[in-house]
């Protein structure tokens, strides 16, 4: 017994140095605590930049306030939400940390914090990019380092200067500025509490985006505050009853939120969201501000002429509620030579509505859809542009149901080509190519040219019955601008802090996907859609430079679309209403891509590219042109329509000799 005693004892003497050891180490390599704690959460921003080197934002920039300043019921309820105990304890939430460490050990990694309010604090004097037992270890030994060196109110005040409240605004007199047009110190007890609820999940309880989720949180924060007796019932009752407005003091908003939110969101998934925030990054992008702008400016002027035929209010002057009745646009700006994104926009207004619309993929195509349907069938030989099809009523047996597919104006032309039927939209042509190609076939090409969907192999497939995002559709249209070779989509160049870089230039090498020939009789076809299709407004608005793209519009009008391109430039466009309602007019018209979509494509292509040299697209050897009927696919007769197909050489009638 002595004996094992005496092994313990030195177990123990050996294990008190190892642990002495390394928390000397540990200590030798802190990071130096500022005098003054508010420093903390503004040294070392993140910094974003655009591809030209100029900065796009910094992030954390906040307004430092005393706590003299900050309201008593802020405070109340942000203790009864993180740290009830904060003014009892040394800076260690005990039971929190007991609970994180269980849940860590058994997951056998770091998921969990138990953080105290301090050591929330301390965590931002030190991000690293990976989650560490060590770091652990290191936050815990700057927590009570500050506990020891700072008072309770000092603390505070510190914490709640850096606190994340979404949608860029760090610190309560930001966030009150932004929420609710007035400074902290003019806060009342329900703006209080709504506040307080935001930082745990600011894309869950922000109320610019939803508005039920925000006074859920609400009524949970008062029922904590009530619980602590940090307030009162009759306190409890009136801010219950109490309507909130909100109000912006400034606009704090830009041409680059949207993309900034993306952007963020991407690289947290990887390295952690606060790590990105708080760590004092510089973010290399390949967003273009001229292009930025221009996006934005577009999907502002195209909104509100849609407003005017849809017969609402100028959105500038609509009550904050009924702001999110109005309809929404994304926009996705691509370099096909090599994926970057120049420009994104994911909505109208990122303060009312900061959903990111342009990388959600839950709205259908349409009729942008069908060049998958197209392509799968030019590629397979079993068509060519100047083969003839009926455009007829047709059935087709799904699992012992029948699909009648209709075309957009409800009627049927007969006769035409592959060409004319792509360039006008025929429903009917699209549902017989697929029927020959088989949804699977129609799913591959989609897959290797970028889309990333889940996609089910139904006939409808052609007629775009899927959900994709904007930017899913800009990197397909990207593939067959760049000559069917297809580029990953990516925004972000290089992340770097100091002179360390974590994240070096993205791979552009490419992939070809399409063979080129085919790719190039895609792209003859598409420009169809420009000359005399559903796009013809293009050129008729004095837009000459070579483009190709196509229209879509969901059934019932839920959804329009047009993506488009020119050599040199590819650019994504979606709109409609958040709640999937029908967009129709008074007269019961219904808005289509080429109503919606459309003009505002066309407003930022010629703003973009304005001053520009033109380009052609690059023709691979082996191609022809044929003069034909659009309708027959014989040569054209005197003072009939004809259209100029590309053909591969050696074809014949739409036959493959």
């Amino acid at each position: 017994m002595k004996k094992v005693l005496k092994w313990i004892a030195v177990f123990l003497i050996v294990a008190f140095f190892m642990i002495s050891i390394g928390l000397f180490f540990l200590v030798r390599h802190l990071p130096q605590i500022p005098d003054d704690l508010n420093l903390i959460a503004t040294k070392n921003p993140t910094v974003i930049y655009a591809d030209n080197g100029q900065i796009v934002k910094t992030l954390t920039n906040r307004q430092v306030i005393s706590y003299e300043e900050i309201p008593q019921d802020f405070i109340h309820a942000m203790l009864a939400l993180e740290d009830v105990h904060f003014f009892k304890h040394n800076g260690l939430n005990k039971a929190g940390l007991l609970r994180a460490l269980f849940v860590n050990v058994k997951r056998g990694k770091i998921s969990e914090g138990g953080s105290s309010i301090t050591q929330q604090l301390a965590k931002n004097l030190f991000f690293t990019f990976d989650r560490t037992w060590t770091r652990k270890v290191k936050e815990i030994l700057i927590t009570l380092q500050i506990e020891q060196q700072f008072s309770k109110t000092e603390i505070l005040e510190a914490y709640i200067n850096q606190i994340d409240f979404g949608s860029g605004i760090f610190g309560l007199e930001m966030a009150a500025q932004i929420y609710f047009s007035k400074h902290a110190d003019e806060l009342t007890l329900p703006e209080c509490a709504l506040l307080a609820g935001i930082p745990r999940s600011p894309n869950r309880y922000n109320p610019y985006k939803k508005d039920e989720f925000a006074l859920q949180r609400l009524r949970f924060v008062l029922k904590r505050m009530f619980e602590e007796h940090f307030i009162d019932s009759d306190q409890l009752q009136f801010a219950l009853d109490k309507d909130l407005v909100f109000q912006r003091m400034n606009p704090y908003e830009s041409h680059a939120d949207y993309y900034v939110d993306y952007i963020i969101r991407e690289l947290g998934k990887e390295y952690g969201r606060d790590a990105i925030v708080y760590g004092g990054v510089d973010i290399f992008t390949t967003m273009n501000l001229k292009y930025q702008y221009y996006a934005k400016i577009a999907i502002e002027e195209g909104l509100a002429k849609l407003d005017k035929l849809l017969d609402l209010p100028p959105y500038e002057l609509a009550p904050w509620q009924d702001k999110l009745q109005y309809p929404q646009a994304a926009m996705v700006v691509m370099d096909p030579k090599t994926g970057a994104i120049k420009a994104l926009m994911g909505g109208r207004d990122y303060q009312r509505a900061p959903f990111n619309r342009a990388v959600s993929n839950n709205r259908m195509p349409g009729s942008s859809f069908k060049i998958f349907t197209y392509l799968a069938a030019l590629d397979k030989g079993l068509v060519t542009p100047k083969t003839v099809l009926v455009d007829e009523p047709v059935s087709f047996e799904i699992y012992n149901q029948v699909w009648e597919p209709k075309n957009f104006e409800n009627n049927f032309l007969g006769p035409m080509t592959v060409k004319w039927a792509l360039s006008h939209s025929r429903n009917v042509i699209a549902a017989k190519l697929i029927e020959r190609v088989k949804p699977e076939m129609v799913i591959e090409y989609a897959k290797k040219m970028g889309i990333t969907s889940e996609l089910e192999p139904n006939l409808s497939l052609a007629l775009g019955a899927t959900s994709v995002s904007p930017v899913e559709m800009a990197t397909a249209y990207s593939t067959i601008a760049n000559g069917g070779v297809f580029h990953d989509p990516y925004s972000i160049t290089k992340l770097q802090i100091s002179d360390n870089t974590i994240r070096k230039d993205h791979d552009l090498n490419g992939k070809r996907v399409i063979d080129p020939q085919t790719n190039y009789i895609l792209l003859n076809t598409l420009q169809g859609v420009i000359d005399y299709g559903t796009g013809k407004s293009i050129k008729q608005a004095g837009f000459t430079r070579p483009c190709a793209g196509k229209t879509g519009t969901t059934n019932d009008y839920r959804d329009a679309w047009f993506i488009g391109f020119t050599p040199d430039l590819v650019c994504a466009v979606w709109v409609g209403f958040d709640d999937n309602r029908s967009m129709r007019l008074s007269s019961r018209t219904g808005v289509t891509g080429g109503m919606a979509a459309l003009p505002i494509w066309l407003n930022f292509m010629q703003n973009a590219l304005e001053n520009q040299p033109y380009s052609q697209f690059s023709q691979p050897p082996g191609i022809v042109f044929e003069e034909i009927d659009p309708f027959t696919a014989s040569g054209p007769m005197p003072g009939q329509p004809k259209i100029t197909v590309a053909l591969r050489s050696g074809y014949k009638d739409g036959v493959n000799e």
